[in-house]
């Protein structure tokens, strides 16, 4: 094995730790952009009159083209790395925040948020994050993937309580003037200065001597597999569920009569909160699990929990310590499905086709986020309530374990070479 010495450290550290903190980073100001629509949704619609279905649009056309976006961007992170593209993307997020404080129609929020918006989205996305760590690790991969897409947990933990202050005493237009800020004052210069892609050797090698020389596959190829389509699935329902989390579940609690609009917002402020902290440790212990018990096994639990969390946030209705009851037991869940998946994809496919292959998997996940925002302020709409919404998040949940269960983990390799264009069996995994 050629001499690595000059790109294992930095400052004394190995830089694939290096890499996680800086990706960390990055996902906690760029996810903040993604999370503070739902925290200006009910101003912004009481200040113009606009329905919650029709702002909440803005979330759907947003991951109708990360839909799009997302695969392009696993192609391009296969073909000419991660590091330019990650930095390109921090630049034109913050490109987009700044026109949203002078936002005067429906129009321009679908434009400056659903669509601009959407391509750094995209390029700051774990379709990119996850393949570039994964380029650093090999045996702590599940706990170094947790770690570093807890950055988007970081984000609602940080941004979401500093996001409603400055709402609360300069309006929610400065929110976003703080995020453009943040992106170009801390997050570029960190990208620039921190963000490397792992050598190619290293991609074959591994740092811990194992080879991963299995043959690229093509998305032809994986979208025949059932695994495909199982971890497709389970991606939808992490999209459906966390949509509601991030741009309804502030004016759900809100809306409760029981207690006074200033408390639900405190409150509802601060069950984001721990929903983001809780979020960090559940990312951890799961990571730190998967590469022990298994990764199918722990994101079937992250599933469940997932839907349990929903259960419990519609059965203690305005009950506020119930609120954070079900606010933890979602945080646990909140960061683990990425990660998890991104691992079992590596594993699966190999991480010479990583990139390209979880990008599509990734828009499974945009999908459900844009069906489920959108649904979930029609229900309101429809109802006036969101019953319907948690109803439907609980099920997707518990459905969501059931199919993850019944993953067969395997290298695809190890399909039997008789199948036709198939490659042959007999090389080892991870």
């Amino acid at each position: 094995m050629p001499d690595q010495r000059s790109d294992r450290s930095i400052f004394g550290i190995y830089t694939g730790w290096v890499v996680v903190i800086a990706v960390m980073l990055t996902l906690a100001i760029s996810s903040g952009g993604r999370f503070l629509f739902g925290v200006v949704l009910k101003p912004v619609s009481d200040e113009f009159g606009w329905d919650r279905a029709d702002l909440a649009l803005a979330v759907t056309i947003s991951v109708v083209a990360l839909s799009f976006l997302q695969p392009a961007i696993g192609w391009m992170v296969d073909r000419y790395g991660s590091r330019r593209i990650l930095i390109a993307g921090v630049i034109v997020t913050a490109i987009a925040m700044l026109p949203m404080t002078v936002v005067k129609s429906l129009w321009q929020v679908y434009v400056f948020y659903g669509v601009l918006a959407a391509f750094g989205f995209a390029a700051t996305s774990p379709v990119n994050t996850t393949a570039l760590v994964n380029g650093w690790f090999e045996k702590r991969r599940g706990l170094a993937l947790s770690m570093a897409t807890s950055g988007s947990a970081y984000g609602q933990l940080l941004i979401v309580p500093i996001a409603t202050v400055i709402l609360m005493n300069w309006g929610w237009r400065a929110s976003y003037l703080a995020i453009t800020i943040a992106m170009l004052v801390m997050i570029l210069p960190i990208s620039i200065m921190f963000i490397k892609d792992a050598p190619r050797d290293r991609a074959a090698v591994g740092i811990d001597g194992k080879v991963d020389n299995r043959p690229k596959v093509s998305l032809g190829r994986a979208i025949r597999t059932p695994i495909y389509w199982q971890l497709s699935f389970g991606m939808f329902v992490c999209g459906f569920t966390m949509s509601f989390t991030s741009v309804h579940m502030i004016p759900y609690l809100t809306d409760m009569p029981e207690h006074s609009a200033h408390t639900m917002q405190t409150t509802a402020s601060l069950a984001l909160s721990v929903v983001g902290a809780c979020s960090i440790l559940g990312a951890i212990i799961m990571g730190f699990l998967s590469d022990r018990a298994g990764h199918r096994q722990m994101l079937a639990l992250t599933y469940f929990l997932r839907g349990m969390s929903f259960l419990i946030l519609l059965a203690v209705g305005s009950w506020i310590p119930g609120i954070f009851i079900a606010a933890i037991v979602l945080g646990i869940s909140w960061t683990s499905t990425t990660p998890l998946a991104a691992a079992m994809s590596a594993n699966i496919y190999g991480r010479a086709s990583m990139a390209t292959i979880f990008g599509f998997i990734f828009t499974a996940m945009n999908v459900g986020s844009g069906v489920g925002a959108w649904l979930a302020g029609l229900d309101y709409d429809i109802t006036g309530n969101y019953h319907a919404s948690l109803l439907a998040n609980i099920g997707m949940g518990v459905a969501a374990a059931v199919v993850t269960l019944a993953i067969r983990e395997r290298p695809i390799e190890a399909v039997p070479a008789t199948v036709p264009g198939l490659a042959p069996s007999g090389v080892a995994g991870d």
